[in-house]
C-alpha cells in the first residue's frame, strides 16, 4: 500500500454540461483551462443519451479491457475519480429506466442528454501522476518531482 498526504485542498470546480457534450472531453478541457494538476472528482450526476465505457474482462495478471456502448435515455447515477497530471481517470454508474445498471471506466463518447454536473476538488501542492508500470502492467500513482 502507498498513501499520499498533501498540505490541503485548493479550488472547487463545478462543471455544468448540456445536451450533446462529451463528458470526458469536457472534463479534460475544464481541468486544463483551470490549471488543475491534481484533484478528486467528488460528484457527478446527470442524464445521458450515450454511455461509452470499459471494464476488465478477466482476472489474469495482464488484464484485458472490454469496451461497450449503451444508447438510450440513461441516468448518470454517480461518477468519481482522480485527476493526475491534469488527466481525468473517471468511473461511473449508469442506469436505464431503473432496471439495468452498468459501471466502469468513462471513455470518450459519453454524451449528455439534458445536463450533467461534475464537481472537482483540487488537491493543492500535491503533484501526482501515473508513470511507472507495476508488475501487472498498470501504472501506479506516484509523486512527481
Amino acid at each position: 500500500m502507498t498513501c499520499f498526504t498533501g498540505p490541503g485542498t485548493g479550488r472547487l470546480l463545478l462543471i455544468h454540461l448540456t445536451k450533446g457534450e462529451d463528458i470526458l472531453k469536457s472534463v479534460t478541457q475544464a481541468v486544463k483551462d483551470a490549471g488543475i494538476v491534481s484533484g478528486v472528482v467528488v460528484s457527478g450526476i446527470g442524464s445521458l443519451r450515450k454511455w461509452h465505457y470499459h471494464y476488465i474482462g478477466d482476472t489474469d495478471d495482464r488484464p484485458s479491457d472490454v469496451f461497450q456502448t449503451i444508447e438510450g435515455p440513461l441516468e448518470l447515477a454517480c461518477m468519481q475519480g482522480a485527476i493526475l497530471e491534469g488527466v481525468p481517470h473517471l468511473h461511473a454508474v449508469v442506469s436505464e429506466h431503473g432496471t439495468k445498471t452498468w459501471s466502469g471506466h468513462v471513455e470518450e463518447g459519453c454524451e449528455v442528454q439534458y445536463l450533467a454536473e461534475i464537481c472537482i476538488l483540487e488537491m493543492a501542492d500535491m503533484p501526482l501522476g501515473r508513470r511507472k508500470k507495476g508488475e501487472f502492467g498498470i501504472a501506479n500513482i506516484e509523486m512527481i518531482p
